[in-house]
């Protein structure tokens, strides 16, 4: 099947490759809601989901709805790119949600009619869980938790002094040069572990130019750390203010000198935690009102979207799997 308009002329599902599908059978992928009156999923990018999408597109129902979150910087070319795949498959932007990480991925996807709002993934951290401040001495002046991926961009943090590493699984990208370090984990640590080591620092470090929202970013302030970061898109910034951060030149020196400010002026780690909270319980809200929004839309009338919220709460938001899809959506009727 050929469609053609003027975004997509001469343009073949069958032929088109999108820039990135989810590399592994296992994927996030949730379902989320479902009852006779509706369906709700929750999945991750737009073109992340092609390969699965191209060949069950046909059996979504006009109950179908889909909450798309953003797990990297939604840039003008991922949106002409989803618009492609919209047009392609002939998709119904009305039954997707994008819940954006940051004001300039809404505005980008915005000006290619699509839907959505500012709700940061990093707001599905679970702030019960392991993320929070201990009261442990400072031993390291500021310690970066990510990947060891060229992009994370570790040797930015070269003088640094009394420096901690915890590097995680590379995923296939170019690797990172390591900065000198008073330690650097041998093995992978345990988010207990993890938790103990930022708590020993006085600051995260977080240097890449474009990412997602990071993680370690938001488990940094849940901690109660301040954070030293660079300037970058990808939405990690939206819960930075004067107090918690400093966002510096992407220059060694640059990094330097917001740690030592850091380690000069400590921050209050409950203020630095509180104010996380808050900001996610916004987000959260957010999504419960467009989660009402949509039963209203489909008649489920007896289910209550903040009890269901927090009954269906899930860390990270994130669920990987090998879904079935023949299961879900091998019957086509709506």
């Amino acid at each position: 099947m050929k469609v053609v308009n003027s975004e997509t002329k001469n343009i073949d599902k069958y032929d088109f490759k999108p820039s990135y599908t989810w590399p592994n059978p296992a994927f996030p992928f949730r379902v989320y809601y479902e009852s006779q009156k509706c369906r709700i999923f929750i999945i991750e990018n737009i073109q992340h989901n092609w390969k699965w999408m191209s060949e069950w597109h046909k059996n979504f129902r006009k109950t179908d709805f889909f909450f798309v979150y953003c797990g990297w910087y939604h840039s003008p070319s991922f949106a002409e790119e989803a618009d492609k795949i919209f047009s392609l498959l002939n998709l119904d932007k009305k039954q997707f949600f994008i819940m954006y990480n940051s004001p300039l991925e809404m505005q980008n996807f915005a000006e290619k009619g699509f839907y959505g709002d500012v709700i940061n993934h990093n707001a599905w951290l679970d702030e019960n869980l392991v993320m929070r401040p201990l009261n442990l001495d400072k031993i390291y002046n500021a310690i970066y938790v990510g990947r060891r991926s060229a992009f994370k961009r570790h040797i930015l943090a070269s003088q640094v002094s009394q420096l901690a590493l915890i590097a995680g699984i590379n995923h296939g990208n170019a690797v990172s040069e390591i900065p000198p370090h008073k330690y650097l984990n041998d093995k992978q640590l345990s988010s207990e572990e993890v938790c103990e080591k930022i708590n020993q620092a006085h600051c995260g470090l977080i240097l890449s130019a474009e990412e997602g929202a990071c993680f370690s970013s938001s488990e940094y302030l849940l901690c109660g750390l301040p954070v030293v970061s660079t300037v970058s898109k990808g939405g990690r910034d939206v819960w930075y203010d004067e107090y918690n951060s400093i966002v510096c030149e992407a220059t060694a020196s640059g990094v330097a000198l917001a740690v030592e400010e850091f380690v000069s002026n400590p921050r209050d780690p409950q203020r630095i935690r509180q104010k996380h909270l808050e900001q996610a319980q916004t987000y959260r809200a957010k999504f419960i009102n467009v989660l009402a929004d949509v039963f209203h839309r489909f008649g489920v009338v007896d289910v209550a979207p903040l009890h269901y919220f927090q009954e269906n709460f899930y860390h990270k938001l994130r669920k990987s799997y090998k879904p079935d899809f023949q299961a879900i959506f091998g019957n086509n009727y709506s």
